[in-house]
């Protein structure tokens, strides 16, 4: 059985999407896959058992599902969180190494995904290195790489690896630097001993989210066009300025949520004459009907929330700096997007697996 750790050294470097696509690649060649998350950020809750929101669609998705209690056996709650700084026994190493059991029986092959960078989950034993030296296996790193800075982050995490380390993966590079990423970028970490075995492209599909998962996170209220709230969002913007000038800035992007004041109605008006997928109202004030009157006209839903609009941007920054798999066509374009852009043969060689007989 081997252990693959898919890790990385900074939040939001699409570790879940590279499982998904490395797990769909592995079963295609007749092998028997496993999946674990050791430490989960995202909490909620499966058949009364708590768990991490990917982990929960990743081992749903198995034609094989582990037992839900063993996937993501360590759940990062606010309960967890003060119990640890208060010194009270949390779960550890012991009840991942337990889990992982049970997730690797019969199996082939078991991906690892690692907490979100190098230093997350060291406080319960259970950071990248730490899963390393307890559950063995070789890593593959995935890096949302940058062509105007040196990876110095890549560097040290192949010194922190060592000879574990498979090699890298670099992954959202927008298309304009991606010829820099592959010109300058993979050819450096080459003469470093890293191998780069792809750069997959930044793919805004992968990135957006559902109107309805925005008044999930926000804890919002639905004032029209409840028959739009699945229309997929693709980034948003913050609304404070001029109506003239506002309608000049919603222009630069489609498929957008808006977020501004309740009390703004031009900034409002200026969003609906562009693109723009939902309008987000901060502050818990009510639009003018004028601007509900034009919103249900277009089909556009408004959302009413009770915080500032700092508040929204801060949760709204986490809600699409996170991929989601969930949606619609996500989990295939990914699997696609990755047998185009990385090389899997080179790639799973140097992972250590072997096709079966």
């Amino acid at each position: 059985m081997q252990t693959i750790i898919v890790a990385s050294t900074r939040r939001y470097s699409g570790k879940t999407g590279v499982c998904v696509a490395l797990i769909e690649e592995l079963v295609g060649r007749g092998l028997d896959v496993g999946y674990i998350k050791p430490y989960g950020s995202m909490p909620t809750e499966v058949d009364g058992v708590s768990t991490d929101r990917d982990a929960a669609f990743i081992n749903g998705w198995l034609k094989r599902p582990s037992p839900v209690e063993a996937v993501c056996p360590i759940v990062r709650t606010r309960a967890f969180v003060d119990d640890l700084l208060a010194g009270n026994p949390v779960p550890g190493p012991s009840v991942v190494a337990a889990a992982f059991a049970r997730v690797t029986e019969g199996r082939d092959v078991v991906v690892v995904e690692a907490p979100s960078d190098l230093e997350q989950g060291a406080g319960a034993g259970v950071s990248a290195t730490q899963l390393l030296a307890s559950l063995g296996g070789r890593v593959l790193l995935v890096e949302t790489s940058i062509a105007t800075e040196p990876p110095d982050r890549v560097l040290r995490a192949a010194t922190v690896f060592g000879d574990a380390l498979a090699g890298v993966i670099h992954n959202r590079v927008t298309d304009a630097e991606r010829p820099a990423v592959t010109a300058r970028v993979v050819p450096f970490l080459a003469s470093r001993g890293v191998t780069s075995f792809g750069v997959l492209p930044h793919d805004p599909l992968l990135s957006s989210v559902t109107v309805r998962e925005i008044i999930d996170e926000l804890g919002g209220t639905v004032l029209c066009s409840e028959e739009h709230l699945d229309e997929l969002v693709e980034s948003f913007m913050v609304g404070a300025m001029g109506q003239e000038k506002a309608l000049r800035f919603f222009r630069r992007k489609a498929r957008k949520a808006v977020v501004t004041g309740g009390d703004r109605a031009d900034v409002q008006m200026a969003a609906l004459e562009t693109s723009t997928s939902a309008l987000v109202l901060t502050g818990n004030m009510s639009p003018s009907p004028a601007v509900i009157g034009r919103a249900c006209e277009l089909g556009v839903p408004m959302i009413l929330v009770d915080s500032d609009t700092l508040g929204a941007v801060e949760h709204l920054d986490l809600l699409f700096g996170h991929v989601r798999l969930h949606g619609p066509g996500k989990a295939d374009r990914m699997r696609e997007m990755f047998s185009e852009h990385v090389s899997v043969d080179a790639l799973l060689s140097a992972l250590g697996v072997s096709q079966p007989a």
